[in-house]
């Protein structure tokens, strides 16, 4: 994943969407204790600082030390670089003992992960019976119906052949991916939920939003350039005159927590 995100971490900061307040209330409303939360793959750490308001400490880990340099800094966030892989004892020296942490958060990036091992990693860590894992994907954001056509083709024609296969799994939302959690307190089931976030785009940013993207990266690894000069300017024509513009993302989260010990 990290070779993914190595070279675009101030893109990745400046045009990645916050998270609304109302999923981090929804998730914290989960947990019984608020001390210590886990935020996985926390890329510049636009999860982690929204928890850091609910929770008495974050740890937020990534595995490309790009990213973590544009990483929000609180007082009670720690950031930790960590391998790809990690064995249970680096997990345990980088993150946490067994059974001491609230909350594990990943924000869109579970597709990223070998599941089987992070899962364990995830049991390993929480509190029983009360540790929640909460895990969120995001759409592409709607701007208006000119704009959300031309993103339409880029992303699902021009940008498909350069994904990563593992990105495949956002498709439907994470509502298929292996989940092996009970569902927490309140409701019968892990999911998804959906939330809706807002932020303010001028089409610069929007094109920075493109560019933070995996599939951008590879396919310019490969020699391909998605934004053409033609391409751009399409879209700057799309956006028209108005410079700023609310970009709406839908927001799908998955919730659990850890079966009885």
């Amino acid at each position: 994943m990290a070779e993914h995100f190595a070279n675009q971490g101030k893109e990745y900061a400046d045009s990645r969407p916050t998270y609304p307040p109302q999923l981090f209330q929804f998730i914290a409303s989960k947990t019984p204790s608020h001390h210590l939360a886990w935020d996985v793959a926390t890329g510049t750490g636009q999860a982690a600082k929204s928890l850091a308001t609910l929770y008495e400490n974050v740890i937020a880990t990534d595995a490309s030390e790009k990213q973590l340099e544009f990483a929000a800094k609180l007082p009670n966030i720690r950031y930790q670089h960590t391998p790809s892989t990690m064995s249970m004892t680096e997990l345990e020296q980088l993150v946490s003992p067994q059974g001491t942490i609230d909350l594990v958060t990943i924000a869109q990036a579970l597709h990223w992960l070998d599941l089987s091992t992070f899962y364990k990693q995830v049991n390993w860590v929480l509190k029983k019976p009360h540790g929640v894992i909460a895990i969120w994907c995001y759409t592409s954001p709607s701007i208006n119906d000119a704009v959300d056509a031309l993103h339409h083709t880029l992303y699902s024609f021009d940008a498909r052949p350069h994904w990563d296969p593992r990105r495949e799994l956002l498709e439907d939302n994470y509502r298929n991916i292996d989940f092996p959690f009970e569902p927490v307190e309140g409701v019968d089931h892990t999911g998804p939920f959906e939330f809706e976030a807002e932020t303010v785009m001028d089409v610069d940013d929007f094109l920075n939003y493109i560019r933070s993207r995996s599939g951008y990266q590879i396919s310019k690894n490969k020699g391909v350039e998605l934004l053409k000069d033609d391409v751009v300017e399409k879209f700057k024509l799309a956006w028209g005159e108005d410079g700023k513009k609310i970009a709406k993302f839908q927001v799908y989260l998955r919730i659990g927590r850890v079966r009885d010990a």
